[in-house]
């Protein structure tokens, strides 16, 4: 398998299994607007999630070795901007939350980069 992206309906996912092969930029979803889905499709909350590939995510975990990061884009920002935690935690493989934005021009992705990916295979992405 490689790495692939999931656009549906109601989800932006993308798999990572192998190294991304982008030395500058890694592998990311596509991007998403909460504001554009909150006006066009009336979505209420949108999350984000980071997945275990693997049926048995107990014994996939142990195997896989990566590093998702989420990252937004404000209406005029040249780059991505990586999305800290408050506290400073990182995000690991089992998170769900909501993302609470809905400012105008504000763009969300989220992906591996080259450096962070060692083993496994997870799912990762926004759901609504």
């Amino acid at each position: 398998m490689a790495n692939s992206r999931s656009s549906g309906e109601f989800k932006e996912y993308a798999t990572i299994d192998t190294l991304p092969d982008s030395v500058d930029t890694g592998y990311f979803t596509n991007p998403v607007s909460i504001r554009v889905l909150q006006t066009k499709f009336k979505i209420q909350k949108i999350f984000f999630s980071i997945r275990e590939l693997e049926a048995d995510p107990s014994e996939a975990s142990a195997a896989s070795v990566v590093t998702v990061t989420l990252q937004y884009r404000c209406d005029g920002d040249a780059d991505w901007t990586d999305y800290v935690i408050l506290g400073g935690t990182a995000l690991a493989i089992g998170n769900r939350f909501a993302i609470e934005d809905t400012g105008a021009g504000v763009y969300w992705r989220a992906g591996v980069k080259p450096d962070d990916f060692t083993s496994g295979q997870i799912i990762f992405g926004f759901d609504w």
